[in-house]
């Protein structure tokens, strides 16, 4: 595996072949590196990346990366990793969490863009427009998980965007954001069926991915209540006037990429190096410091295997997120 560590050039930071798993050395205050995993030739590239170590950054699905400015009235844009454009946003009226998630509705560009902030731990979340003059804030009320006691609020833990509205799979039904409605966001709820545990499993984490138009379901199995793996089931989500799930055992050169921050699926494996029909998932249950592993699901052949990109470090910070490739043809317009 080569390993090669490059100064930043012109804005962009040498992130070797694209997809990319991008890993946050944030341990020691004074290093500002990143490294990145090109999971087509499997080389590691290191560098400083200034607007990620100066400011809080939250990763899309989109690829985009809201910065967040330290102090009081935070300022606060979009950026591109990939080309280094900025899109500007309102400022906050504080500081975010550390634990949030942040989506978008659309591309940047289109009309009507939604920016989403997710909080984990309280039932809130913050939005703004592209071209508006502040963030919102909204607080929800979904219901309560009264198990284990004592009953707590439900939290979005994570959402997709389809057609504009985000949706999220927190409750019994299938609940949708809308925000071209009203001033406010207004919540709904389709009935839809939920997936059973597979034999063997007590444990499951489960990712939400939108691929041109369409929302598909991940749901990685350990085994027992250990943090072996089992397997991994992806599901399509018919989002017609009767919503159903159905199993999908192939995706053609469609590639799923996994992880904690933001998952996205790559329409155009082959072009990249890579063989489709596979699910990549980072898998660190243990919170060990190298990052843990990166896990390989062929969905043909229902094999797992794992590797770990980053072996010989021990000062990673963030959970890894992942980089696609520049051209929009192998973007999802709508995520």
């Amino acid at each position: 595996m080569d390993e090669s560590t490059n100064a930043l050039a012109g804005g962009r930071p040498p992130l070797g072949t694209l997809p990319v798993l991008v890993y946050d050395h944030g341990l020691d205050p004074a290093n500002q590196q990143i490294t990145a995993f090109g999971i087509g030739d499997q080389s590691l590239h290191t560098s400083a990346v200034p607007e990620l170590a100066d400011n809080y950054y939250h990763v899309t699905p989109h690829g985009w990366v809201l910065l967040v400015a330290p102090g009081p009235s935070p300022r606060t844009r979009l950026w591109d990793p990939r080309s280094g454009e900025s899109v500007p946003l309102p400022a906050m009226e504080r500081e975010l969490p550390d634990d949030c998630k942040c989506y978008l509705s659309d591309a940047p560009a289109a009309p009507s863009c939604v920016v989403l902030v997710l909080h984990k731990v309280e039932p809130k979340l913050l939005y703004c427009r592209v071209g508006d003059g502040r963030w919102s804030e909204h607080e929800y009320d979904i219901g309560e998980v009264k198990i284990p006691p004592p009953p707590r609020k439900i939290v979005i833990g994570q959402t997709a965007a389809v057609g504009g509205k985000f949706y999220f799979h927190e409750t019994a039904k299938l609940g949708v954001i809308d925000f071209s409605t009203a001033a406010a966001p207004e919540f709904s709820f389709i009935d839809c069926p939920r997936v059973e545990f597979l034999d063997g499993s007590n444990i499951c984490r489960d990712y939400m991915v939108e691929s041109r138009g369409e929302l598909f379901f991940v749901y990685l199995y350990l085994k027992g209540y250990t943090p072996e793996i089992m397997t991994v089931r992806v599901y399509r989500m018919d989002l017609s006037s009767a919503p159903t799930l159905m199993e999908v055992d192939q995706v053609g050169d469609r590639v799923f990429l996994l992880s904690y921050p933001n998952s996205q699926l790559l329409c155009s494996a082959s072009k990249y190096g890579l063989k489709g029909n596979r699910v990549y998932f980072t898998h660190n249950p243990t919170g060990e410091l190298d990052g843990g592993l990166l896990g390989i699901y062929d969905m043909e052949d229902q094999s797992v295997e794992t590797l770990k990109p980053c072996p010989r470090m021990e000062e990673l910070f963030r959970g890894p997120f992942w980089m696609l490739p520049t051209s929009t043809t192998d973007q999802q317009v709508t995520r």
